[in-house]
């Protein structure tokens, strides 16, 4: 049986996108990880080594099981994790482990390594993967008024592993605007395809004029954009202008401003209802 484990955009932008170190705190599962992802290089042969640094949070001492597991995105932009078995194409038999469980201390922190193995005939392209992190024994939690009906839950966290093979390289489109609802505000999306065979995120610089002038900073998700994939990649206004006040737009919207990816420039100039 394939399991799936389904993450929403909010706990997918965690393991994807965050760059400081990361504290989990679910069901009793509390650590700080760093660094919640990996973007590595390798040629074909190649070993690559590097570690995840576990910090526990706890007052007491507390054991990590480790796992590899295959991932997939899928359209809702969420995150399909599979552990029982091989995706296609998997990548996971290259990876090693430095053992499948540690303890630590309370308060304290530890390195955890990792290998990967690159084969002489890997072919160029993308390999990833996750290291899913979980408490080494199951909370046992409680619900109703008093606490008296006792249940077992685990937490984990994901994190997640790009490794660029040889010289593969993202290939591309730029498919025009599109839209999302976001906390009842309607915002405008990037659709972008990538045509070729690792991963690329968009970076740039994004503004919008008003109906009454009023001009917008948007920020660009980081949001990858994976071989085959087509993605909508979220233009979102940059809190930081304004701070604790209400972002309010009035449409229609006229975007301007450059993205670049996969070695490419977009120059974007076009109006949002």
């Amino acid at each position: 049986m394939k399991l799936k484990s389904h993450l929403n955009l909010k706990t997918l932008l965690l393991s994807f996108f965050l760059l400081s170190p990361v504290s989990v705190f679910a069901a009793g599962f509390s650590a700080g990880i760093s660094p919640p992802k990996f973007e590595l290089k390798a040629k074909p042969g190649e070993v690559i080594r590097d570690t995840i640094t576990i910090l526990n949070a706890t007052g007491k001492a507390a054991g990590y099981k480790f796992r590899t597991a295959d991932w997939n995105i899928n359209d809702k932009q969420g995150v399909d994790f599979i552990e029982d078995k091989l995706a296609e194409n998997s990548c996971r038999p290259w990876v090693r482990l430095e053992r499948k469980s540690i303890r630590i201390r309370a308060g304290s922190q530890k390195k955890y390594r990792f290998e990967i193995h690159t084969p002489e005939d890997a072919q160029t392209g993308l390999c990833k993967f996750a290291i899913l992190v979980e408490p080494d024994e199951k909370t046992i939690a409680g619900t109703g008024e008093d606490q008296a009906i006792k249940f077992p839950v685990v937490g984990r966290y994901a994190v997640i592993v790009y490794l660029t093979i040889g010289k593969a390289k993202a290939d591309i489109e730029y498919f025009g605007l599109g839209e999302r609802q976001v906390n009842n505000l309607l915002l405008p999306t990037l659709k972008f395809h990538n045509k070729g065979d690792t991963y690329d995120r968009a970076f740039g610089d994004v503004t919008a004029i008003d109906a009454n002038g009023k001009r917008h900073v948007l920020v660009i998700s980081s949001f990858p954009v994976l071989p085959g994939r087509t993605e909508e990649i979220l233009l979102s206004p940059d809190q930081s202008q304004t701070p604790g006040k209400k972002v309010e737009f009035s449409y229609p919207l006229q975007l301007k401003g450059k993205i670049e990816m996969g070695g490419k420039t977009f120059k974007i100039d076009e109006s949002f209802q």
